[in-house]
């Protein structure tokens, strides 16, 4: 043999000898066997959190978007069809529009059909503490119940912010089975089962935020083929299947691929999705929940010596990235990240003390049932809030024979949807786009010659807008406009 070809093959054998240490550093070891879920646990958790979060219910109804979705569901199932244009506002009638969330919407008609607006807000409070319960459960099996109950705390935290009456809380419940579903596979080094695709159906139809699911499937395939002890290729193969169910079971849809499309419409707002509170990043001007939950982690992983596997770490701050880029995006980060660090801190802990199966659970939960209900019932009636439903200042309105179209701020286009009023914008982004920026700037007096431009459209007719912004003082002091009524909460101008 040559030098040249002796130099030759030591490379090779070299790069080789490197490939091969890297896929062992990168080859993790099967975890230990975690117990059955304990559900009686679980659910007794479950309700103690809805006992707790019952007081807050009112403040589950203080979202602008959640009448529109009553009414759209209300026509869904009172015609059998599926909604295909805009018939709610006068600006963009007839444009191109579609009900991607309809089975939440639905949902929510029937709730609020049975038991008005408190059966509205108990749906959704009901649908979080589901979606607690089943990351518990996951939780703790592999931590035991004093790290599940830690953790769940702080997806509560995270999501008090998120909590509302809205399709997006009906989800959670879905993205959390489904989360857990990954998880168990890729401890296991195996593929999920093909049914798990089919809660991609329900997820799909339930509420945009489904793409989600497309960003963890990745992360967990990594870690699933790398602990897998043989045939890597196989369930890489299995795992690439199991994403193409996914897909297909995601397009079984009234709109199919058109779900996506209305996904990647609100993505691509600009400047306009700024306005939207939950799509803003995060705040750390003062200290909030986030913060102390992101130093609390970071903290407990420097003192306790937490590692992860380079999958779960690279997932971590995937998450890390987009709660911090979006604020809405928390809970459903917090659930994922609890699943992620179990199985680690159970490493750290060594043995985990778990709490006997024992005869006092059934009462327990008893207990805590009658106390909930107790509460439920204390709560009485729930009415909507004045803040996004100014009932006074249209009945004033129309009393005044006000005529044209209205000039509407976003806050109170819900409400004017549910009233059969057409709007000049309301809450669905993907719709109206840069209307909402251009709008706001000009009503809080940061685009004069927009708001002039508006006001001298002799469609409007008269204003529905929140006594607070400057656009009203412009309206108090043309001679073209005169006041109809005001109160805290909204004011009411007319064209002369």
């Amino acid at each position: 043999m040559t030098d040249l070809a002796f130099f030759k093959l030591s490379r090779k054998e070299n790069a080789l000898f490197r490939v091969k240490s890297l896929l062992r550093r990168c080859a993790l070891p099967p975890l230990a066997v975690s117990p059955p879920c304990d559900w009686p646990l679980a659910a007794l958790a479950a309700i103690g959190f809805f006992t707790i979060l019952l007081p807050t219910a009112p403040g589950l109804l203080l979202d602008p978007d959640m009448l529109w979705h009553i009414r759209t569901g209300q026509e869904i199932v009172s015609s059998g069809h599926f909604p295909l244009a805009d018939s709610y506002s006068w600006t963009m009638n007839g444009q191109n529009w579609i009900a991607k969330e309809w089975l939440s919407q639905v949902f929510f008609a029937l709730g609020f059909d049975l038991a008005g607006w408190t059966g509205f807000a108990v749906l959704a409070l009901v649908a979080a503490c589901a979606a607690y319960a089943l990351v518990f459960a996951a939780v703790e099996r592999r931590a035991g119940p004093l790290f599940a109950l830690i953790a769940i705390c702080l997806v509560v935290l995270a999501g008090n912010f998120h909590l509302l009456a809205r399709p997006h809380v009906l989800v959670w419940p879905v993205a959390a089975a489904f989360a857990t579903r990954l998880v168990d596979a890729a401890e296991e080094g195996r593929a999920p089962s093909w049914p798990a695709a089919l809660l991609l159906t329900l997820w799909a139809n339930l509420h945009g935020s489904f793409l989600f699911a497309f960003v963890l499937i990745p992360f967990f395939a990594w870690e699933s083929i790398f602990r897998a002890s043989q045939n890597h290729l196989r369930v890489g193969l299995r795992w690439a299947i199991f994403a193409l169910l996914c897909l297909l079971a995601a397009l079984v849809h009234p709109y199919g691929w058109r779900v996506f499309a209305a996904a990647r419409d609100v993505l691509a707002l600009g400047p306009a999705l700024g306005l939207i509170v939950e799509w803003r990043p995060q705040n750390f001007s003062s200290f909030g929940h986030f913060e102390f939950i992101l130093l609390l982690g970071l903290g407990g992983a420097l003192l306790s010596g937490l590692r992860l596997p380079p999958p779960r770490v690279a997932l971590l701050l995937a998450l890390l990235h987009s709660a911090l880029a979006h604020v809405r995006q928390e809970t459903l980060g917090m659930m994922v990240v609890a699943l992620l660090v179990a199985a680690p801190v159970a490493a750290l802990q060594g043995k985990i003390h778990r709490l006997e199966r024992q005869k006092w659970r059934v009462p327990a939960a008893a207990a805590v049932g009658l106390l909930a209900l107790w509460t439920l019932t204390g709560r009485g009636v729930l009415n909507l809030p004045a803040e996004i439903a100014p009932q006074a200042a249209l009945d004033a309105a129309r009393a005044a024979g006000v005529r044209g179209q209205v000039l509407n701020e976003d806050q109170f286009g819900g409400f004017l949807v549910s009233q059969h009023v057409p709007t000049y914008v309301d809450g669905r982004a993907e719709l109206f786009g840069p209307m909402h920026y251009d709008l706001s700037l000009a009503l809080a007096g940061r685009k004069p010659e927009f708001l002039a431009a508006l006001l001298a459209n002799r469609e409007i007719g008269w204003t529905l807008l929140p006594t607070v912004l400057p656009a009203n003082q412009v309206l108090e002091a043309s001679p073209d406009w005169r006041k109809v009524y005001r109160d805290e909460v909204a004011s009411v101008y007319a064209r002369r």
